[in-house]
This record gives structure tokens, sequence and C-alpha cells, in this order.
């Protein structure tokens, strides 16, 4: 029986990339070629502007939960919005992507070709049909939902592009993206080189990479925001 060379492929990559991630980053199998990628500039720290004096969290989020995780960031702004009148700047959210939600700071094109659905569980509402697209950054066209399968079919409003129109800012951790990149290339999707320069030519607009995101943590409480894990 003949199999769809690029299929077949991606299948591997997936099942790869899931079982990796399953044991976590920094585990004794962490690909050497993680290593090889790295922040070619200065630290990009303006996510951390405007944080003294205004209502500001940060919010660990390691996973997705079919969108449950994005769900609370929502909560957190339409509250401050209608039980105290607090709207952006005033209120600030800031949304950790590492772990298994790293793949949301990517866009659909990435998502279709790396197989990001099936490697982080993301599936369509009542199936075990995994998404081939970024189903995190906005809701399907005409839809008031993501869809997909979880806790509940989250609002569109809470989607990462929602988010970014009320100030939510997104970090995604440099150590978890070279892991990833890692697990690509040791699956045969490419070089780690190439599938890196290829991911942050595909990243969501407005979503910064912070060299890691236990340091992250620590500066945005240092520079006064509270912290919450999802």
């Amino acid at each position: 029986m003949s199999m769809d060379r690029g299929t077949s492929r991606r299948e591997f990559v997936e099942r790869i990339t899931a079982g990796a991630l399953a044991i976590g980053v920094g585990s004794a199998s962490f690909p050497e070629t993680a290593n090889a990628a790295t922040l070619a500039a200065k630290p990009d720290d303006s996510w951390l502007q405007g944080i003294k004096g205004n209502h500001a969290q940060i919010f660990d989020m390691p996973k997705a939960d079919g969108g449950f995780s994005l769900f609370h960031v929502n909560n957190y702004l339409d509250t401050y919005k209608g039980a105290f009148g607090i709207t952006p700047p005033n209120v600030l959210a800031i949304v950790s992507l590492y772990s298994m939600t790293t793949p949301m700071g990517f866009n659909d094109a990435m998502w279709a070709k790396y197989g990001f659905g099936a490697a982080t569980k993301t599936f369509l509402r009542g199936t075990t049909t995994a998404v081939t697209r970024n189903a995190y950054l906005t809701a399907p066209a005409g839809s008031q939902t993501m869809g997909l399968e979880g806790i509940a079919d989250i609002p569109a409003s809470a989607t990462i592009a929602a988010l970014q129109t009320r100030g939510a800012r997104f970090i995604l951790c440099n150590n978890a993206f070279n892991f990833w990149v890692g697990r690509l290339a040791s699956g045969g999707a490419g070089t780690a080189a190439d599938i890196r320069a290829e991911l942050e030519k595909n990243m969501i607009p407005g979503v910064t990479i912070v060299p890691a995101m236990v340091i992250a943590m620590n500066q945005a409480q240092a520079a006064g925001a509270t912290y919450m894990y999802l």
C-alpha cells in the first residue's frame, strides 16, 4: 500500500513531538540540536513596559485545555471592566507560551505543516480529530466560539487575536522554542537552523520571545505584576 510521503513524515513528527513533550523540557533526552539556536540580539523587554501603577497579572500557561486557560485571561479583563470599570491600559494581562502552549505562538501554516494540532492534542469539538490550524489564534469564520474539544466551548473573545485587541501581551519562551525545534529536527522535519528560521518568520504578530520563562516570571513580578497559574 502506498502512502503520501508528506503525510507519512508529518505523522512521524507528530508522534515524536508528542512523546518528547510528555517527558518535559530539561529531561535527559533533550536534543543537542536545540542548543544550536539562541536569541541573536539583545532580549526585547518591551513587554515589561507599563506594568507599574497598573493592575497587571502574568498568567503561567503551560497547557491550553481546549482554550479554557485563555478563558481565564478573558475573564480577568472582562471582570475588571464590568465590576470595576477598569480597562486597558490600566489593566494588563501577560500570557506565557511555553511547554505545550509553545505552538500557539505560530500561524496556521506552521500548524498545518508540523502537525501541532496532534502534538498538542487540540481536537475539534466533540471529536478526536486534530485541528490543522492555530484555532487558539482566531475562531472559525462565522463562529462565536473556538470550536475545540474541552471543558466547554470557549467564546471567540478568548482567542489570542481578540485578547491582543484588549492589550494582552503574549511572550514565548526561547528555551521551549528551541526544544520544539530540536524535536522536529530529530523527527526528520529539516535542520534545526532552517526550522527555527521558518518558525520565526511565521510567528503571530505581537508575540515576544523571551530568553527563558522562568526569568520572565521573575521579571514580571519584580515589575509589579501578580501571578496566576493556569
